[in-house]
């Protein structure tokens, strides 16, 4: 997906379409690399917003170029909140990340000693097996 513009390279694309510069679509995009859907989606957007092509000076207000509010619900996590979860540290020992790497570390030791024991008590050895050595 394409960044967005930002409001100075749309005011750029407003102007250089508008018939004061006169330039085309396809002009605008050998000069500022951005598509000619954008280019033609940007104009079309601030004529919508009541940019007038006719006002002598040429007048374009930010209100023509912002973006457009998004739909959909706000995000529950704000920056503050996330932040507070970032960097705040632990309440206790007992229920920090030190008490759950400490657990897990000696439950996998556990795991390992019973399956070394259950290695050797199922060890064959040639002898047991009926061979001669």
């Amino acid at each position: 997906m394409a960044p967005n513009t930002d409001i100075s390279t749309r005011a750029l694309i407003i102007t250089l379409k508008s018939p004061v510069v006169g330039l085309t679509s396809a002009d605008i995009f050998a000069t500022t690399g951005i598509s000619i859907s954008t280019i033609n989606r940007i104009y079309g957007r601030a004529i919508g917003r009541e940019f007038d092509l006719n006002i002598r000076p040429l007048v374009i207000k930010d209100e023509w170029l912002e973006d457009a509010s998004r739909s959909g619900r706000p995000r529950k996590q704000t920056p503050e909140a996330t932040e507070k979860v970032v960097t705040k540290p632990p309440a206790s020992s007992q229920g920090g990340f030190g008490y759950l790497s400490y657990h897990n570390l000696e439950d996998s030791q556990k795991r390992r000693v019973q399956q070394d024991k259950t290695n050797e008590e199922t060890w064959v050895d040639e002898e047991d097996e009926g061979g001669t050595t």
